[in-house]
């Protein structure tokens, strides 16, 4: 941990109702602090390192690593849940792999356009001598 913000933060924090963490490392930073606290997870990390494992050749160093961080990731993601006022993830498909069917304090936030209410149109751009 990075003592010289976790200071900063203890000097600050309780002059705010609430904290946005984006991701789980600074997320720990707010953890038994006084107020709200939000963790934007954005993805599982786990659930990428797994796939990356898959992907590298099996007694690889990569594929060594991969394995023992993922699983360590795993745990401590999938621990987080009740720890925060709300968490929140992009996909559906990373909310089930970390929290099942759970809903009551996860957001799925997705990134991106909806195609269908938002359809594409070609349109020409001017071209203008900035």
């Amino acid at each position: 941990k990075n003592t010289e913000f976790e200071n900063k933060l203890n000097e600050i924090i309780r002059n705010y109702d609430l904290t946005l963490s984006h991701l789980i490392r600074v997320g720990d930073y707010t953890l038994n602090k006084p107020g709200l606290h939000i963790l934007e997870m954005t993805d599982a990390i786990s659930l990428n390192y797994s796939r990356i494992k898959k992907e590298a050749p099996k007694n690889s160093l990569k594929s060594i690593i991969y394995s023992i961080e993922q699983e360590r990731l795993l745990k401590y993601e999938k621990e987080v849940y009740g720890r925060y006022s709300l968490i929140s993830l992009i996909s559906e498909v990373d909310k089930k792999f970390l929290f099942g069917n759970r809903n009551d304090n996860i957001l799925v936030c997705n990134n991106g356009v909806d195609l269908e209410d938002y359809p594409f149109t070609k349109r020409v751009i001017e071209n203008t001598n900035i």
